[in-house]
């Protein structure tokens, strides 16, 4: 493991940096804006615009990114207006302070809905603006000049504080019950970065799912029942097939 910085201290930036800086690593992170719950984090913290041009020529750039190794953004394309030109100008930065490793936290959405086996090796067919982004993301990523890229195409991501099938239950029935569930749980999302943060290996796209993936009605069902909620309600004659994702790897675990 190496000391790390962060962009984006949020669903997963907060409990990496909590679970780097306990491993005894330096960490440096940037979010949007200070909350109560900052207060106490022991990592150099700092909270600013990105789709301001200012916030590139700060001093907090040089006095807390530029000594560490690893550079990684968990930034999503909502976040910003432009995520093409600040993955462009946080990249510039990470080349200019000779940054070993960068880690980009993507998303299974860059492979569309078309029903099909989807591994590293399957192109990309995104069906919405963020999954577009996501795409130009990586590419970008991918062709900068640092040693070390590693792209984590993560699952559906939930946790008990915030879980998809809250907001499923509210515009039942679900559809596609017998499609892969496809999901990843914010513990193994965590553990899958600090394994890709630890074990730098070139240039790599890897996806991070739970495998086997259960269906959507056995994993949303099983869900319901640990989370105390009434079970959700499927279509039964939507039969339609979802696509599945594996991987080709073994080498970022979870």
């Amino acid at each position: 493991m190496t000391d790390t910085a962060i962009l984006g201290l949020g669903y997963l930036g907060r409990p990496l940096a909590e679970a780097l800086y306990l491993r005894g690593h330096a960490v440096a992170a940037l979010k949007r804006r200070y909350t109560s719950d900052d207060v106490a984090l022991p990592i150099a913290l700092n909270a600013a615009d990105l789709d301001d041009e200012a916030v590139w020529t700060q001093p907090f750039w040089a006095e807390h990114w530029a000594d560490k190794p690893t550079w990684v953004c968990l930034l999503p394309p909502s976040a910003v207006a432009d995520y093409a030109a600040v993955l462009r100008r946080w990249l510039a930065l990470a080349e200019h302070f000779q940054a070993a490793h960068v880690v980009l936290g993507s998303s299974i959405s860059v492979y569309g809905d078309a029903p099909r086996l989807c591994d590293e090796h399957s192109p990309p067919q995104p069906a919405t603006a963020s999954a577009r982004a996501c795409v130009a993301a990586e590419t970008i990523v991918l062709d900068s000049a640092v040693p070390q890229v590693s792209v984590l195409r993560l699952g559906g991501l939930y946790s008990a504080a915030r879980h998809p099938l809250n907001r499923l239950l509210q515009r039942q029935p679900l559809p596609q019950p017998q499609a892969a569930a496809n999901m990843l749980h914010q513990d193994r999302a965590v553990a899958a970065l600090l394994h890709a943060i630890a074990h730098p290996q070139g240039r790599r796209i890897r996806n991070i799912v739970e495998t086997p993936p259960p269906t959507r009605e056995d994993f949303y069902t099983a869900q319901a029942a640990l989370l105390g909620l009434p079970p959700p309600q499927f279509d039964p004659g939507d039969t339609r097939p979802g696509k599945v994702l594996a991987s080709c790897y073994d080498d970022v675990s979870f």
